[in-house]
Parts: structure tokens; C-alpha cells; sequence
């Protein structure tokens, strides 16, 4: 199957990773913004001096050409995951849901149901009591899926 290994490694990533407490991550995100404010005075956006998701440093209609373009290309959506990870892990900032909702959605479309499950309750570990919007949903699909 397409990007199997990438799959697996992303949930298994996310099955052992330790949790990170949520004030320490607060911490760790006063502290890379706060590193990263003098950038921002010298005209740096805030995703570029804290070197932010890659997809979101670009001009809007840009990303919005490159977000429909990867709409169902599961490898990009694990990168962008991953990505995503290694900014909440290394510098506590939360990572949108759209991009674990996506890879949700593929699962779903081409019938891997097992894998869906797996990954879903891998982030809902870190993520699944955020409030509001997608994280909610990948939530509620995670406990539709038995998870």
C-alpha cells in the first residue's frame, strides 16, 4: 500500500512519544517566541522566525494552490504531520488538526480502516482533549472507529 512504512512510523511515532505536559509546552512556546520576537522587528512573520510549518511560510494564494493540490496525497499530509510533530515536541506549539484530519480521510476513502484506527487513537493520546473544531472531530471519528 502507498506509504505504508511512512504511515506506520508517523503513528508509532506518535503511540510512544511521551506526552507533553501542557504548561510545559506553553513554556517552550513563550520561550521560542520570545527568541524569535527580534526576527519578527527585522520583518520576519511569525511562522518564518519560528521557523513555522513550511506549507504556511508562503504568500496565502500560494498556499491555498499548493493545500488543494496535496488534498489527497497522503505523503505529503505525513510530512506535513511530522513536521507539525517536531515543532510540538521541540518547541511546544500545538499542531493544527487539518493535516491529521486528512490523513484521516484517505485512510477512510481507500478502505484502511485498521490503519485509520491505529493513527487516530496515536493522536488523539496527544491531542484528543483539545477543544473545538477538527481536533473535536478527529475525536469523534476515533470513538465512531471504536478507538
Amino acid at each position: 500500500m502507498e506509504y505504508e512504512r511512512e504511515l506506520a512510523d508517523l503513528t508509532q511515532r506518535l503511540s510512544d512519544g511521551d506526552l507533553l505536559d501542557e504548561n510545559k509546552a506553553r513554556k517552550m512556546h513563550r520561550a521560542a517566541f520570545e527568541a524569535a520576537f527580534p526576527k519578527m522587528l527585522e520583518g520576519q512573520t511569525a511562522g518564518q522566525a519560528l521557523g513555522g510549518l513550511a506549507i504556511l511560510n508562503q504568500p496565502e494564494d500560494a498556499f491555498r494552490a499548493e493545500l488543494r493540490s496535496i488534498d489527497n496525497d497522503l505523503g505529503q499530509q505525513i510530512n506535513i504531520v511530522n513536521e507539525s510533530l517536531d515543532n510540538w515536541f521541540g518547541r511546544g506549539e500545538t499542531p493544527a488538526p487539518y493535516y491529521a484530519w486528512r490523513i484521516a480521510i484517505i485512510l477512510g476513502k481507500t478502505k484502511r480502516k485498521d490503519e485509520e484506527r491505529a493513527f487516530l487513537a496515536a493522536w488523539c493520546k496527544h491531542f484528543g482533549r483539545i477543544v473545538g473544531g477538527r481536533y473535536e472531530k478527529l475525536a469523534e471519528r476515533a470513538r465512531k472507529l471504536g478507538v
